[in-house]
């Protein structure tokens, strides 16, 4: 029978609860994703050995001995080799060391295929538990448990095709993100911000596609799912990417397989100090870059291993890292003969568009989230005053050099490189409290866009959650239309047409999934009252039948305990529905939604002074008039405007405070006459 993706998704979530709390921190979630793909790994390697022998069979018109199928079992071709002793069966029929059995298994499958290197990096079964102990840190029962969970489902493609597994496999991320909260970050983008960045970019075959701090891999993956969309086979383009955390490029490799993309993730450096993709000493260049790197970090020019909280070691490597010109890059990236100058050690920020910048190809385009100081931090050159007077009494000035930053962010402009600057609505990345923008570099820009810059002020169009905020469809949706309009009125109705046709569909299969999730979620308690209901049948017979007292009031008495436990698990299910009509409701307003966006953007193209307020394309004369600052409330307006008041509206409320000031003096005065107090 072949699972829904709703119930897939119950099923591998009822597996991190069964392990949360049982490790350190958040690393439960490398265990159920490591443990889920190897058990997806064994399953389909069962599953390709049985329809080979059926096939076998079927040439040869005989059935196969269980000898004959064991001999063609180890002879038949498969995706992944999984060695003797390491398959699913082999670790379920053990019951002691099983954190070790697991590891050995899952070690031995990752040394058998090249593909899989690292992809079980982050789970380390056999870890030992830090109190000196020698016991496992998970307890075998909680491996036992894990495995019998597990084994209750068949996870090859007979039961679970690749693309439910896949969608699953990011709902499971998702969910460790949301339970994780602000060190999600360090691995999680939303999804809807990809998206943003995927439609602005759109890649296409023949791509190659790289993400130098890649995470769970999201970003490669939504490339892939475009290219899908579009017609196209997932490995019409390449992929390529580099994370510094094992465990979370383990995870980026898993997520790469599940949906075939044959990625090449590169782990356990920086890409900074140590990028992995290198071509004759500089770094190598691809078509499409996607990143959202680490906000402003402050050591990014120390390797992984010298980040140690030593400030005196750390302070002695600045000083022999950092020479007269700033950072010296062994790779071409910034510094002498590239035009850029050094980024500034305590700003990690231009570190990483550079890095990008360097990586792309002569017509390579970069969709980057950055946060938004990189759009003014930094001065320009100016003339300051000493604190000194020369001898006619006025203050002795001295030339201030400009900042290192400034002077990027200007190169980068006088480079005609910045394509778009969007600024987001605060708090939708999980962690980054500062406030973020999406950066669009592009090498070969349309001469009529050259010496232009589109800046979006898309931060006041969100949903506001408990946790954070999320980006509906439709707020990417506008983003969307003001990029690929660019300011051209007469694009407008065609692209409003084209996204929103789409973006409905995204609603609603997004509520199809969430009320999806809901029956599953609730399902066990649907099914307990289906057999409470059949057995409250059964007992009023008996009540009815009874031929004494004595039976009628046994009957009685398992009738009212019958009763009470369907009410509590009618009341659960009351919930249920009033979760799922909530759903409904919130689709029903996107929807709605969707029109009045398309309405409103038709609107604001044919009023200027309106769109002024969200979308801006400015010239680089004026943009240097600011001293290349690209702080995006300089160019829109970003206000929010106050709302109209009528004259006779406001002159009655002016009258009703005077009357209310008035009265109030009255019983203040008659207060302290009442105290003793004269006039």
């Amino acid at each position: 029978m072949k699972l829904t993706l709703q119930q897939l998704e119950a099923h591998l979530w009822g597996a991190a609860n069964i392990l949360r709390g049982k490790t350190a921190g958040q690393d439960y979630k490398n265990y159920i994703l490591s443990l889920m793909f190897y058990k997806r790994l064994c399953d389909q390697w069962e599953c390709e050995a049985d329809d080979a022998i059926a096939e076998l069979e079927r040439q040869q018109k005989r059935t196969f001995s269980d000898k004959e199928k064991a001999v063609f079992r180890k002879r038949g071709e498969h995706r992944f080799k999984i060695p003797d002793g390491s398959r699913w069966g082999d670790v379920k029929a053990k019951s002691t060391n099983l954190g070790e059995v697991l590891s050995d298994a899952m070690g031995a499958v990752s040394a058998a295929n090249d593909e899989l290197r690292g992809v079980f990096h982050g789970a380390q079964w056999n870890q030992p538990a830090p109190d000196g102990s020698g016991k496992p840190l998970i307890p075998n029962e909680v491996v036992h448990a894990l495995i019998q969970h597990f084994d209750e489902h068949d996870l090859s493609n007979k039961s679970v095709p690749s693309d439910v597994l896949g969608r699953a496999y990011e709902y499971l991320i998702k969910q460790f993100a949301d339970d994780a909260g602000a060190k999600a970050g360090e691995f999680f983008t939303p999804p809807e911000v990809v998206d943003t960045l995927v439609r602005i970019l759109e890649p296409r075959p023949g791509d190659s596609v790289y993400d130098p701090t890649s995470g769970s891999g999201g970003m490669l993956v939504h490339t892939a799912d475009y290219l899908r969309e579009h017609g196209q086979h997932a490995t019409s383009a390449r992929y390529f990417a580099q994370e510094m955390n094992w465990g979370n490029a383990a995870i980026g490799k898993i997520n790469s397989v599940l949906h075939g993309l044959e990625a090449d993730i590169k782990a356990g450096t920086s890409t900074i100090t140590d990028p992995q993709f290198l071509e004759d000493g500089r770094v190598r260049r691809f078509s499409l870059v996607l990143a959202n790197f680490p906000f402003s970090d402050e050591f990014w020019w120390l390797k992984p291993e010298q980040q140690t909280d030593d400030k005196k070691k750390k302070d002695k490597l600045k000083k022999e890292i950092f020479g007269k010109e700033g950072f010296k890059d062994a790779f071409g990236r910034f510094g002498r003969g590239t035009g850029f100058k050094a980024p500034p050690a305590g700003y990690g920020d231009y570190a990483f568009i550079l890095h990008i910048l360097a990586s792309l190809t002569d017509e390579g385009r970069a969709g980057i989230v950055c946060p938004q100081g990189v759009l003014f931090r930094g001065q320009p050159e100016v003339d300051e005053e000493t604190g000194e007077f020369d001898d006619d009494g006025n203050p002795k000035m001295k030339r201030r050099k400009a900042d290192d930053e400034h002077l990027i962010r200007k190169a980068l402009l006088e480079s005609h490189l910045i394509d778009a600057v969007i600024s987001l609505p605060l708090n939708v990345f999980y962690g980054a409290g500062v406030p973020a923008c999406l950066l669009i570099l592009r090498r070969q820009r349309p001469p009529a866009r050259r010496n232009q810059v589109l800046l979006i002020y898309a931060a006041r169009h969100f949903r506001e959650l408990s946790a954070q905020n999320e980006l509906r469809p439709q707020d990417v949706m506008r983003m969307l239309v003001h990029y690929h309009a660019y300011g051209d009125r007469a694009k407008v109705k065609g692209l409003v047409a084209e996204h929103s046709g789409r973006i409905r569909k995204q609603i609603d299969m997004r509520e199809e999934d969430e009320i999806g999730r809901l029956n599953a979620e609730y399902h066990p308690q649907a099914d307990k009252l289906a057999a409470l209901d059949a057995e409250f049948a059964g007992a009023r017979g008996r009540e009815k039948s009874a031929t004494t007292k004595a039976d009628k009031a046994k009957a009685e008495a398992a009738i009212a305990k019958i009763e009470k436990q369907r009410e509590k698990l009618a009341a659960k299910l009351a919930e249920r529905d009033e979760r799922i009509a909530e759903a409904r409701r919130r689709a029903a307003d996107d929807r709605s939604d969707v029109d009045k966006v398309g309405a409103e953007l038709d609107a604001l193209y044919a009023d200027p002074d309106e769109l002024l307020k969200h979308a801006r394309v400015v010239g680089l004369d004026e943009i240097e008039e600011n001293e290349f600052n690209l702080n995006i409330p300089r160019y829109v307006d970003t206000f929010e405007p106050e709302p109209r008041v009528e004259v006779k509206d406001a002159l009655k409320a002016l009258r009703e405070a005077e009357a209310a000031a008035k009265a109030a003096e009255a019983g203040l005065t008659r207060l302290l006459r009442g105290a003793g107090y004269a006039d």
